[in-house]
């Protein structure tokens, strides 16, 4: 069979041609006839088309559920390809194929085989959604990992143009791997559980504060605090999540965030140990309810039909979240509070924050509010707890008098001597003297143990002269070596250069011992 395209382009060059024969020369631009395909004809409607449709009015389908109908003439136009060019608009709230014109059909059946090649181009949106229903039933790709990648690819490449897809496709990708058995790792970055684990956090931060509770009728002891910081900086970071009071946005925390980390937390524990005490519920049940299963609709607002009942199953998507699966109806046992803030844990955390300020005298204190008294009496007292502790645990400031050193050094000497016996003092016959002239000619002094160009190295550092001996680095170690013992310290270090120069603190000391006056 001839191209179509290469006739109607052999008969509009031919009559272009003939135009510009016939016509005058005054004439510049003339009617072209527009010819277009027998199927590019708005009258006309594909085989397929027509099944699909004839599907629909058969007396056995009447009873058809319409997500049933979708997907059974979905597999009936699973590999069908349109060419219509179609510039309208499709809108539907749950739309199927049956809730199309035929144009819209053909137009959708046209952008569906670009979508295919990779030509992700924006539509009417109810195009977007009959596409991803599709992919769900496992129509147009084989059910499982090559479905899941599918839906993932198509969605992130049409959010650029439409973000709406967002709150449908994120829970639909988290069923489907529940439903196909996926691996859960799959879910995950899709899994609307960051609230739920904040609160898993409280819980057992709560957990850990009753299981340190004193017995009944001991007083607590002050909270010992520091001792875990990675835990308290998880318990801080999910309180501020829950919380309508975002205390570490606030300036207190900028400034002193030690403070607010240390306080907060032992208020948390305080509290969690008085609703034991007192009430029915505790602190985080109380806050947030319980986690309890709850039916689950898979694939909410879309057109699924699963054609069967699944098998039993339970999927543990993560610490906070379970799908079960029991004669084919499905649950999800999590925590069903609406993913919001509380309000009455902001009131705690603001509350502490005012209390803090008032306590730390800082600049920008907050306005009170009618807290309860047992409420500010807990922080209050974590307050002061963690006042005692920052005062008792501060580093201590030493200050040394470095001219007192010279009159401490003489007297540890003279005690020294004291202390000596005779046996010890006999065997030197010349008792040590420091203040003795050394004579750098005789070899070493008798009393510091120098040699000779150990002491003209220390000569010349005292005269400001470079030194005159050998091997530098040696004499160096030898000399604070031996004059450890007289000054306690280093006395010759190696300056930013390189070069050996006595410490400025001992140069005085040095002089006295070498060149008394």
């Amino acid at each position: 069979m001839a191209n179509v395209d290469a006739i109607i382009e052999q008969i509009l060059a031919a009559s272009r041609a003939k135009g510009g024969r016939a016509l005058s020369s005054e004439r510049t631009y003339a009617d072209e006839p527009i010819l277009l395909r027998g199927s590019q004809l708005a009258s006309y409607l594909p085989e397929p088309i027509r099944q699909m449709r004839a599907l629909a009015r058969r007396s056995e389908t009447r009873t058809w559920s319409d997500a049933r109908l979708f997907v059974e003439q979905g597999h009936l136009m699973e590999g069908f390809e349109d060419d219509f060019p179609y510039e309208g608009e499709f809108s539907s709230y749950f739309p199927t194929y049956e809730s199309m014109t035929n144009p819209q059909l053909r137009g959708y059946f046209t952008w569906r085989a670009r979508v295919r090649r990779g030509e992700v181009e924006q539509t009417s949106l109810s195009f977007a959604f009959v596409y991803l229903y599709e992919l769900v039933n496992g129509i147009g790709a084989t059910p499982g990992e090559e479905a899941f990648r599918a839906i993932e690819s198509f969605w992130q490449a049409y959010r650029a143009f439409d973000p709406t897809l967002d709150r449908y496709v994120r829970p639909w990708l988290v069923d489907y791997v529940a439903y196909h058995g996926l691996p859960v790792a799959w879910a995950r970055p899709y899994l609307n559980s960051a609230h739920d684990r904040s609160v898993a956090v409280l819980r057992r931060a709560e957990q850990r504060a009753l299981e340190g509770a004193p017995p009944k009728g001991r007083r607590r002891a002050p909270r010992a605090f520091d001792v875990d910081p990675a835990a308290d900086d998880a318990l801080l970071a999910a309180l501020d999540a829950l919380s309508t009071h975002r205390i570490c946005e606030g300036r207190l925390y900028r400034d002193d965030p030690d403070a607010v980390r240390g306080v907060t937390c032992a208020v948390f524990a305080d509290l969690a140990r008085h609703y034991a005490s007192n009430r029915s519920q505790g602190l985080t049940e109380s806050l947030f309810g319980t986690r309890h299963a709850m039916p689950h609709l898979m694939f909410a607002s879309a057109v699924f039909y699963p054609g069967g009942r699944h098998a039993d199953c339970v999927v543990e998507l993560d610490e906070t979240c379970r799908y079960i699966c029991q004669n084919g109806i499905w649950t999800c046992d999590s925590l069903h509070d609406g993913g919001v803030r509380s309000a009455k844990l902001g009131q705690v955390l603001r509350a502490v924050d005012r209390q803090l300020r008032l306590a730390l005298d800082h600049p920008n204190p907050l306005k009170g509010h009618a807290d309860p008294k047992y409420l500010v009496k807990i922080i209050d007292r974590a307050i002061g707890d963690y006042l005692a502790w920052r005062s008792a645990h501060a580093p201590r400031r030493i200050e040394i008098d470095l001219s007192k050193l010279a009159g401490i050094r003489s007297t540890a000497a003279e005690t020294r001597e004291a202390l000596l016996v005779d046996e010890e003092r006999s065997q030197d016959e010349v008792p040590i003297d420091v203040t003795k002239p050394v004579d750098t000619q005789d070899g070493p002094a008798p009393d510091l143990g120098l040699t000779a160009e150990e002491l003209s190295l220390l000569h010349d550092l005292l005269g400001g002269r470079p030194p005159s001996a050998a091997g530098t680095d040696l004499l160096v170690d030898s000399i604070n070596e031996k004059l450890f013992d007289l000054l306690g310290d280093t006395a010759v270090e190696f300056d930013a250069d390189g070069h050996p120069a006595l410490v400025e603190d001992y140069v005085e000391d040095i002089s006295d011992a070498l060149l008394p006056k």
